[in-house]
């Protein structure tokens, strides 16, 4: 390990949150690049201070052993963020290498049960960190702009929502001012266990065309859309047509969601007594 080498594994061994804002910023290949000459275990815990977009990113320009070595030694709720950034096979191919131990762990808490806010949510959604100046926000947009919406959420360094921002908003704020001195903290959310009644009746729908959606430690696992919803609501209505997703309440839905929240007391009455009773394992409780 050269000089250069040795400065730089100090820095980020020393102040891993300054560098993982760096480092973020940089394009994969070179973020991948600087990270080379150091072993998985200082990579991990280093990674642990990125958040999961830019992880899974870097990740993926080692070979998949290295990035499973690497994954093995991530927080258990750090590798399920990252993990939710692969498709499928990826992930599997992955888990595949990793410890049978902690891949057991990770397989059971990845795979979020179906017709839940968590499964419908998108995760790749572009989310920001708390401390970086709007100017700095703004050329990550620039950059993942295929993964910006309208709604920008911002996360921590351990993936917990703090926030959110309007993209509006943060092209009309001061260049200098950081993400936290803006953003609104008192966000509404949806439950990843919610099923598809809690998810139609929360009231946000009233005001906001994609919602968060956490676990029950606050993790943010992704945005759920106001069209996807819309979707998966359509393709079970076509599968077996159960009341509460008949197509006279899924257009009552969809005036509540564009007039705003004096329908809500209809939709609820509708879902109340129009609902055939659930499979027992999709009656979960709304934290």
């Amino acid at each position: 390990m050269n000089l250069t080498q040795q400065l730089r594994q100090t820095f980020i061994q020393e102040h891993p949150l300054e560098a993982a804002r760096y480092v973020e910023e940089l394009p994969a290949q070179s973020a991948g690049e600087m990270l080379h000459a150091m072993k998985p275990e200082h990579v991990a815990a280093f990674l642990e201070y990125c958040l999961p977009g830019p992880t899974a990113d870097i990740l993926k320009q080692y070979p998949l052993a290295t990035s499973a070595a690497i994954l093995s030694r991530l927080s258990a709720r750090a590798a399920r963020a990252v993990l939710r950034q692969y498709d499928p096979p990826t992930q599997t191919s992955l888990l595949d290498q990793v410890d049978p131990a902690i891949s057991a762990h990770l397989r059971r808490s990845i795979n979020l049960p179906d017709h839940t806010a968590g499964s419908l949510a998108d995760p790749h959604v572009l989310s920001l960190p708390p401390d970086i100046t709007v100017a700095q926000a703004l050329q990550r947009v620039s950059q993942t702009i295929g993964q910006a919406i309208y709604y920008l959420y911002i996360i921590d360094h351990r993936t917990t929502l703090r926030g959110v921002i309007l993209l509006k908003e943060l092209l009309g704020a001061e260049p200098t001012l950081t993400l936290s001195s803006i953003m609104q903290q008192d966000v509404k959310v949806i439950p990843a266990s919610a099923n598809a009644l809690d998810i139609v009746a929360h009231p946000a729908w009233a005001q906001y065309d994609s919602l968060p959606v956490i676990d029950q430690d606050h993790t943010f696992i992704g945005a759920l859309r106001h069209r996807t919803l819309r979707q998966f609501l359509q393709s079970r209505s076509r599968d077996y047509q159960p009341a509460f997703l008949s197509d006279a309440l899924l257009q009552l839905w969809e005036a509540y969601s564009l007039s705003g929240i004096g329908l809500m007391t209809a939709l609820g009455d509708a879902l109340t007594t129009t609902t055939p009773p659930v499979p027992a394992r999709e009656e979960q409780e709304t934290p």
